[in-house]
């Protein structure tokens, strides 16, 4: 549907890059979310939708850290649809649930983001707010990033449509260090299509009644979470419940503008260092009836080799008895520990 970006965007990166520094705001550190003696600080990046778009929008993230923070590679975290960045810093039990925080321990920086339409970030109309557009903002993120962190690797770490969006970006413009995609594969289980049926307008929920967004910004129906991206069996219910209070929205316009990450074509277009995490039970990916299966990391690898280049050098990991929100099941640290072991091995160094 829509092709690849344009690369050129000049003048609104010599405004952000910029601006970034200026608009760093340290946040105490030592919370709840991250280890003792991390540094965090909250950013408000100038971003546009497209090179040919000038206006500029606030693409609001936090940057975390511990020690110093020169030639640590940094992992640029994006969550997926109606998800912010609480999903890699979630507030409940983050010694179990904050990749954020266990991402610090490693000794990465870490730069999870509220995506354009969610949490601090701006809301542009919904209608120019398509997976091209959050495709051409994370690029140019990256760029301020590797400004404000020179000598640093970067990573981009994305779950669900952030995993595409992190995809996407990869193929297009070939700035990164390496890509982790969690919660993504090629080929999708036909009934996870009921997953959408879950979408409704934000202004008819409760949480967003008093925002003026316009009504192509999208959320999930009150209660339909747990079934859609937990393996229920062995998930927390207040997990389940906070994720429910912390929920955010998204754009039509996404929905129906991010097929080209499933291409082949787009994915063997990456020449750095990949790794696909999934849950073992994510329903929108994993079906043994269908021949989907995510058993382990032999049947994943077995599915996805074929659409990546030898340069990718792609690994897989399968968190078990997991579903969508791998952050988000008991044993995320298993995933967490993977992850960071992945950044240090691969990243910089390759095959």
């Amino acid at each position: 549907m829509v092709s690849s970006l344009l690369t050129a965007f000049a003048a609104p990166l010599r405004v952000a890059v910029a601006s970034v520094l200026a608009l760093a705001t340290p946040v105490p550190v030592g919370t709840a979310h991250t280890p003792p003696g991390a540094q965090c600080q909250r950013q408000s990046v100038p971003v546009t939708l497209s090179a040919t778009d000038p206006t500029v929008y606030q693409l609001v993230g936090w940057a975390c850290w511990t020690g110093h923070p020169d030639g640590k590679p940094v992992e640029v975290l994006v969550a997926g649809f109606t998800y912010d960045h609480t999903y890699w810093d979630f507030p409940l039990q983050p010694v179990r649930y904050s990749y954020v925080r266990w991402a610090s321990i490693a000794g990465n920086i870490t730069f999870a983001i509220d995506r354009l339409g969610t949490g601090e970030s701006s809301y542009p109309p919904s209608a120019v707010l398509t997976a091209p557009a959050h495709v051409y903002v994370l690029h140019q993120l990256v760029t301020v990033l590797r400004s404000q962190f020179p000598g640093s690797k970067v990573v981009t770490v994305g779950h669900s449509a952030g995993s595409g969006t992190a995809l996407q970006e990869a193929a297009d413009h070939a700035d990164v260090d390496g890509v982790v995609l969690t919660g993504l594969l090629h080929r999708p289980d036909p009934p996870a299509a009921g997953v959408f049926a879950s979408f409704y307008s934000a202004r008819l929920d409760t949480k967003f009644a008093a925002d003026a967004w316009d009504p192509g910004y999208l959320t999930t129906l009150p209660g339909t979470r747990g079934t859609d991206f937990y393996n229920t069996a062995v998930a927390d219910p207040l997990v389940i419940a906070t994720d429910e209070a912390l929920k955010s929205t998204g754009s039509s316009a996404e929905l129906g503008t991010g097929d080209t990450a499933f291409l082949a074509s787009t994915s063997q277009s990456i020449h750095v260092p990949v790794l696909l995490a999934v849950g073992q039970d994510d329903k929108s990916f994993c079906n043994e009836s269908v021949g989907l299966s995510c058993a382990d990391s032999a049947a994943v690898m077995a599915r996805e080799s074929a659409n990546f280049s030898a340069d990718a050098c792609l690994e897989a990991y399968v968190l078990a008895n997991a579903g969508h929100d791998i952050n988000l099941h008991p044993n995320a640290l298993q995933w967490f520990a993977a992850a960071n072991s992945w950044v240090a091995r691969r990243v910089g160094t390759g095959c």
